[in-house]
């Protein structure tokens, strides 16, 4: 048996920052932000309306809304509103004011980022060509460059006036830059923008001004190192439980020349602000040079690992895929840039695939939200208490955990797995929490390799109190006039739990395991136990529990109709193209198409998203000579949607061959072959009722 040990204390009352932030509603402290005086535990996501076409807005917002995002974010890309002739556009996929008027009405909070910088794997990082290509210097209070700003965000502002923004942010990943931050942002309340929170990315050690509310990012790996780099030792630092809250490598590949590299900085957090974020990596985007693999379960423990060190902002970037609205808008080596990406496809292998169909991410982090939906708000203003045998990269033997407590209660965290390593399990493990004016120990459990979860102590529901329980808290929903408590097995850990009431277990038809919580006679709240399976089908649809394989809705449930595909060879591949390596040693997407296989796919419904399951290096889809769609190789299906189509009845595939020896690093595997293995219409249709 090993005993884990961390004496807690009453935490000290937060105390105001030194230059406030908020207004008349919002305000924010040194431990969390508040609304209306209550502390709130905001979960933000990425959503571009920019790269998903509209018809599909909706279903992506619902799915959020469902996924437990409280507030959506999202880039205003000012290349994607600016044709060549310098006209801007806030039309059909550009209509930026009805997307956040559909995020409101699901209930999502809007925090807006204005660019005119946002990085975003975007061309001159979203600034249109003619800004990027002016004698004046960007990213500067160069006149010339500010009054182009200014007609910039006067007109977005036109789109947006009268919506209510929880949050705003200018520029991104500005790291020396502080006077700039600050003119911006006086450029944007000069035309109109105002917020409780201006918000400015924290990472890289970046100088800001004093009254931002900087946001911090981690990732569980990235495209952004180098196809010789097997692991990304950096991202995996995120998934050490600690006070240091700077992922330093996050578009390092960007940073000016001249500003030190990520392991020369000082990431030492400050004192004064929360920890909050913005950038959790829910995904990651494949580079042509380095096509990282990310899983549910990665994503879902990097979640963890940023609760248990005391985060009180949980933003995923990104949590739907996309897709670029037209061709030339990418980040690319031609134009100068670090990275070579394809020039409409932007799949995140993120939580929401662009027509908003679920991944096994949404449902390890709907988990995770429901937990903070409940308790968010409590575990906000608690202090995280890192034990002292919490170990510090590389080691991979000790035990990752934590606790956050107000003193009387709390939640203690666990995170046993990161990618690319098996992390040593641990049996007969007991953990011993301090208190001011107790101890609570819980029961030996054996902790394997890849294990992530919470279990909480003094929980108090219904009128009695858990002392502690060995399974996750996952929500707490009214049933028959009584709290009930659900709580979650950890994969093999059993469930058990101790309280003041009695406990009587009932039988209860359906899912799990049912106790009543007596005392004085009185049933006072029922416990229910769902296995780890289980509690990934769990959502609360109106205040009840409801149990599926997809996002929960009123009335019956869609159903997913599959169709297989056939399709007609007309060339096969020749050899592949010579590699090109760019100035600075990353492989560049070949140019030359003419080794190309080539595929007639015919007979394409209206509706449905086009699903492909293929092998090669990278591939292209057209209807006649419009570019539909396009994809690296990286393990992952590839999807088109039907406004991606756009009525098209028959699309042309053509996929390259990866040359044996080019310099890229495919981390599901290099291809053996090249072509189409499988090809399905894959559509929801709601049962008539």
């Amino acid at each position: 048996m090993t005993v884990h040990s961390v004496a807690v204390s009453t935490p000290a009352p937060p105390v105001p920052l030194l230059r406030a932030l908020g207004d008349d509603r919002v305000s924010v402290n040194s431990r969390f932000v508040a609304v209306d005086g209550e502390p709130v535990f905001p979960v933000s996501g990425e959503i571009h309306y920019s790269r998903i076409p509209r018809e599909l807005w909706d279903d992506v917002l619902r799915g959020a809304r469902a996924g437990g995002l409280t507030h959506v974010a999202t880039y205003a890309f000012w290349n994607h509103h600016e044709d060549a002739d310098g006209t801007l556009s806030f039309d059909g996929d550009l209509d930026v004011r009805h997307f956040l008027e559909l995020a409101a009405g699901h209930g999502l909070g809007l925090l807006l980022r204005l660019g005119p910088y946002v990085h975003s794997e975007a061309r001159h990082g979203g600034l249109p060509v003619r800004i990027a290509d002016a004698d004046w210097k960007v990213r500067t209070n160069d006149p010339g460059y500010l009054v182009e700003v200014e007609k910039w965000y006067a007109a977005l502002f036109e789109q947006v006036r009268g919506l209510e923004l929880f949050g705003v942010q200018v520029d991104n990943e500005l790291y020396d830059g502080p006077d700039h931050l600050a003119e911006l942002r006086r450029i944007a309340e000069r035309v109109g923008f105002t917020a409780p929170l201006w918000t400015a990315t924290a990472w890289g050690a970046a100088q800001l001004p004093d009254d931002v509310f900087p946001l911090y990012g981690g990732y569980t790996d990235s495209f952004w190192i180098e196809a010789t780099d097997l692991r990304d030792d950096r991202s995996l630092s995120n998934f050490y439980i600690s006070h240091v809250r700077d992922d330093a490598g996050i578009g390092a590949d960007h940073r000016m020349q001249g500003l030190p590299l990520p392991d020369e900085l000082d990431v030492t957090p400050a004192d004064d602000h929360p920890f909050a974020t913005c950038e959790l990596g829910g995904g990651m985007l494949a580079a042509y040079h380095r096509r990282p693999v990310v899983t549910g379960r990665d994503i879902e423990a990097l979640g963890l690992a940023k609760l248990a060190s005391g985060s009180i902002w949980q933003g995923y970037y990104m949590y739907a895929d996309g897709r670029n609205p037209r061709r030339g808008l990418q980040e690319c080596h031609a134009v100068g840039e670090p990275n070579d990406f394809m020039e409409i496809g932007y799949d995140f292998g993120a939580s929401l695939t662009l027509d908003g169909v679920p991944r096994e991410t949404w449902f390890r982090l709907r988990r995770q939200h429901l937990f903070l939906e409940r308790w968010g708000s409590g575990l906000a203003a608690m202090p995280a208490v890192i034990p002292a045998d919490t170990p510090a990269q590389p080691d991979v033997t000790s035990l990752r955990w934590s606790v956050r407590s107000d003193g009387e209660r709390g939640f203690l965290f666990v995170v046993n797995h990161q990618p690319t390593d098996v992390l040593s399990a641990h049996g007969d493990a007991v953990f011993r929490v301090e208190l001011p004016g107790r101890t609570v120990e819980f029961p030996a459990i054996d902790i394997p390799s890849g294990a992530a979860f919470v279990l909480p102590f003094g929980l108090a529901v219904g009128g009695v109190t858990l002392d502690w329980a060995t399974a996750q808290p996952i929500t707490e929903v009214e049933w028959e006039g009584l709290p009930l408590l659900v709580l979650a097995e950890i994969g093999s850990v059993p469930a058990r739990f101790a309280t003041d009431a009695d406990v009587v277990e009932i039988e209860q038809p359906g899912h799990g395991r049912w106790f009543r919580l007596e005392s004085a006679g009185q049933a006072r709240a029922h416990i229910l136990v769902v296995s780890e399976e289980e509690s990934l089908r769990l959502g609360v649809l109106d205040g009840r529990l409801v149990f599926s394989d997809g996002i929960p809705t009123d009335g019956p449930a869609p159903v997913t109709a599959t169709a297989e595909v056939g399709w007609e060879a007309r060339a096969e591949a020749g050899t592949p193209p010579a590699s090109v390596v760019a100035p600075n040693g990353r492989a560049s997407i070949p140019l030359d198409w003419s080794s190309a296989a080539r595929f007639r796919l015919a007979d394409l419904s209206l509706t449905g998203t086009l699903v492909l399951d293929w092998e090669g290096d990278i591939a292209r889809a057209w209807d006649g000579d419009r570019l539909v769609s396009d994809a690296i190789y990286n393990g992952r299906q590839w999807r088109i949607t039907a406004p991606e189509r756009a009525g098209a009845a028959e699309l042309t595939v053509e996929i390259l061959p990866l040359a044996p020896d080019a310099p890229v690093l495919v981390c599901a595997g290099r291809p053996n072959g090249t072509g189409i293995v499988a090809a399905s219409l894959e559509s929801a249709l709601r049962p008539l009722t």
